[in-house]
């Protein structure tokens, strides 16, 4: 046994915990004595060790007395820290002791009992919280009335409307923020109570927001015109709240207007302008249930502000919704950023009313206007404004045109396929470009000769729009087509085909993409392995093999992350050479790789001693999701030795995710 106490005080922290390692079975009081000294340990690592054994091999009954007497350790926090984690493990199971154990005159003791028993939620505690209501330390109080109030448990609702009605500040104000936790309607008459008390209004307000009862709304609007403004602010978070608990807008607005007069939006304004983001974001919302267009501006004003824009939005949406006509006159200001707002509104809204209003705003100067424009005449559906739409697929801007593209091809039911065949011909380039994107989008098939056609076009941009096509429909004849446009003068339209077979599959594709692995062009290379990864197919496996000796690292790199999808022993082979990489990245990128391989824990374990902290990092990310015993050991004894803090992290975070494992 001496021998035993010597090594757990020996310098070096691995005989120290080889030395707990031997209490594994065994029984008896000096052993138990010899776990729980091991839990003053310095080291995290030996006090970690000592509480797995004793939860493991040894009942709660032989060291619940001994870790508790750790809490009374205020000079060691290790100690104390581990004994809270065992007693919070341990769950109910330890609550009689707890209850026990807190009849101490050391305040932070009982403080610490109560906290842990608050985790637990066990109604077995709650006399014991109860008389904690009474202690002499206000702390312990406060933090029993807190954790009374997570139990939500409505036999202590006397208890905390007796401490409301005391004058003790400390406790009366969690008290009553307690009330609202619980949520019982029984709390009801004692918070209104409250709210007469000024230094309890805003907790009441809270708590009486929390349990919403419709007819406890007209006790808090008066607040709304309080002389302190935290009242204010408290006001209106909690309206919102009983807009979230289901009491209507209607409801909601009349008792407003009723109580605070038609002058009620004044005191809401002013709080548009607050530095708090709930209370801004609140008032906004507030706004929009009031529907009075006396707040439209000042909402239009917020529209700038862009951590509020959607805030704006979803208001005057819900306003628009109701009343669609009551937004045109916003639409005439001069500035652009509001308009555009506004755009975006009546796109959400969709209503007919905006229809004149957004066709003409397709001739806007501003090209974000015109988008969202086009967009939204999409959506109101009236099919007479697909000419119109039209005329910007010919748009100076790239954005506009898309716009157009994906608005017309929403009225795929009144579309001209025949239109749409005629205009691949056009003398313009970019017309011929949208029409092959609008035909792939409405999924017209009759148009595929006439896109193989285009295929052949002088223009690489249309080429490259009939490959998106293509790429859409995934017929046998569009496949071919993809295919064929492997062989393209330009290499963007080749890696788009690659890709786009990549994820579309089938017959004869392998075989196709196998012919690009030599191309000339280094980006092809990597969409070509990247096509690979996608079809999952281990025919694949050899060219990508090929591909791992690559001039191009990032050819290289992403070979390795396709090997990894396709899986198999060939490819694990090819990927574990990889990892001797004199190239850092592909050498980190191959550890990561072989994540979803069996049996490649042994072949990591030198690089979590590499030079490289990014490759430690590396292979820590991979052993560390294993909760093997043996491997949890080797990360523990490169714990200690590890300088990098961010290496160091990652590794005491990997080990607590597997812990419980």
């Amino acid at each position: 046994m001496q021998d035993l106490r010597n090594l757990l005080k020996n310098a070096d922290i691995e005989i120290r915990r080889e030395a707990l390692e031997t209490l594994k079975g065994k029984s008896g009081e000096e052993y138990v004595n010899l776990l729980l000294m091991a839990m003053e340990d310095t080291s995290w690592r030996v006090r970690n060790t000592a509480i797995d054994i004793l939860l493991e091999y040894y009942p709660v009954e032989s060291y619940i007395h001994g870790l508790i007497q750790l809490l009374y350790q205020e000079h060691n926090a290790g100690a104390r820290n581990s004994a809270i984690e065992v007693l919070i493990r341990l769950n109910k199971k330890v609550t009689p002791y707890l209850i026990e154990a807190f009849n101490t005159p050391n305040r932070d003791v009982r403080k610490f009992i109560i906290d842990i028993l608050g985790g637990f939620k066990d109604t077995r505690s709650i006399p014991l919280m109860l008389s904690a209501l009474k202690d002499d330390d206000e702390n312990v109080r406060a933090t029993a009335i807190e954790h009374i109030g997570k139990i939500r448990e409505s036999s202590v609702i006397n208890a905390l409307i007796e401490i409301i009605e005391s004058d003790d500040i400390w406790t009366s104000y969690p008290a009553t923020d307690a009330l609202g936790r619980i949520g019982d309607r029984k709390a009801i008459p004692a918070l209104r109570k409250a709210l007469e008390k000024k230094t309890l209004r805003a907790p009441a307000i809270k708590s009486l927001s929390l349990i919403a009862d419709n007819t406890t709304l007209q006790d808090i609007i008066p607040y709304l015109k309080d002389n302190v403004k935290t009242v204010q602010e408290e006001v209106l978070l909690g309206i919102v709240r009983y807009y979230h608990k289901g009491v209507s807008e209607d409801f909601i607005t009349g008792e407003i207007r009723r109580i605070i007069g038609e002058n009620a939006i004044d005191y809401i304004i002013p709080h548009t302008k607050s530095n708090k983001y709930e209370v801004k974001a609140s008032a906004i919302l507030l706004l929009g249930l009031m529907k009075d267009n006396r707040a439209y501006n000042a909402l239009l004003e917020i529209s700038q502000e862009e951590n509020f824009v959607d805030d704006v939005k979803r208001a005057f949406v819900f306003i628009g919704k109701e009343s669609p006509e009551s937004l045109l006159k916003l639409f005439e200001t001069d500035n652009i950023y509001q308009k555009r707002i506004m755009c975006e509104i009546a796109s959400c809204i969709a209503s007919p009313v905006y229809y004149p209003i957004l066709e003409e705003l397709l001739k806007n100067e501003d090209g974000h206007i015109r988008s969202i424009a086009a967009t939204g005449l999409s959506k109101i559906g009236d099919p007479k404004a697909m000419e119109p739409i039209k005329k910007l697929l010919n748009d100076p801007y790239e954005d506009v045109q898309e716009a157009a593209v994906e608005a017309l091809s929403r009225f795929r039911t009144w579309l001209s396929v025949i239109d749409y065949i005629n205009l691949l011909r056009d003398r313009n380039p970019t017309l011929r470009k949208n029409a092959a994107l609008i035909l792939g989008k409405i999924d017209a098939k009759e148009a595929i000769p006439a896109l193989e056609f285009a295929l052949k076009d002088s223009d690489v941009r249309v080429r490259k729009a009939c490959v998106e096509a293509f790429s859409l429909l995934k017929t046998k004849d569009s496949v071919k087509s993809l295919i064929l446009a492997l062989t393209d003068e330009d290499p963007q339209i080749r890696i788009s085909s690659a890709l786009n077979l990549g994820s579309i599959g089938g017959e004869g594709i392998l075989e196709a993409l196998s012919f690009l692995i030599s191309d000339p062009v280094d980006a092809i290379r990597v969409a070509v392995s990247k096509a690979f990864g996608m079809l999952a197919d281990k025919r694949a496996v050899q060219n990508l093999i090929k591909l791992l000796s690559d001039k191009n690292g990032f050819v290289v790199t992403t070979t390795i992350e396709s090997l990894s999808k396709i899986g198999g022993n060939e490819a694990k082979l090819a990927l574990l050479k990889m990892i001797e990489s004199p190239d850092k990245e592909i050498k980190r990128t191959a550890i990561k790789a072989l994540a979803s391989f069996e049996g490649i824990e042994e072949k990591l374990f030198p690089f979590l001693k590499d030079h490289d902290w990014a490759t430690r990092m590396a292979a820590v990310e991979v052993l560390g999701q294993s909760g093997k015993d043996y491997i949890r050991k080797e990360l523990e004894k490169i714990l200690d030795a590890e300088e990098d803090p961010i290496v160091k992290r990652m590794i005491q975070d990997s080990l607590e995710k597997t812990k419980s494992q």
